[in-house]
């Protein structure tokens, strides 16, 4: 999902980088807990699925194609939760979410790591591993946090 138009939108800085995230970080850390639980086959294979989506799409060099794959696998995890309140509040970081998301994106040399992370967090679930499938997500925003922030820090010294 594209943000709406007129969303507030905070300047991209390390600060509004590491907020976001350590909220999104919370919530995902949760969603996947419960998605170990309450996910059913069908909801893996449909997670699999997303997730070859998304590895077909990084070669179009569409960043936005390539970020609403990515939204596309984190959906599913959302809905298998079936917590409408833990889904709204995702939903209500999304614009946030997506700003940064778009900046990792557009690193390709971090493609082999995303895919590995978006297969090491379906596995974990299809084996309903909570403590796994907690370790994987907390380390695949991780990453972002730090790619991001490397990109933050080369634009303000380019400034």
């Amino acid at each position: 999902m594209i943000p709406r138009k007129g969303a507030e939108v905070a300047e991209i800085t390390e600060k509004n980088l590491r907020d976001v995230l350590e909220v999104r970080c919370a919530l995902e850390e949760l969603a996947v807990q419960l998605a170990c639980d309450r996910m059913d086959e069908e909801g893996v294979c449909e997670l699999r699925a997303a997730a070859e989506t998304f590895e077909s799409i990084l070669n179009s060099d569409d960043i936005t194609q390539i970020a609403q794959a990515d939204v596309a696998f984190h959906d599913i995890i959302y809905a298998a939760t079936d917590n409408r309140r833990l889904i709204q509040l995702l939903n209500n970081l999304r614009e946030q979410m997506y700003r940064y998301r778009i900046e990792y994106l557009k690193k390709k040399e971090c493609y082999p790591q995303l895919l590995n992370e978006h297969q090491t967090i379906i596995d974990a679930i299809a084996g309903h591993d909570k403590e796994l499938a907690t370790k994987f997500t907390s380390q695949h925003i991780k990453n972002q946090a730090e790619t991001v922030v490397g990109t933050i820090r080369e634009k303000e010294e380019n400034a």
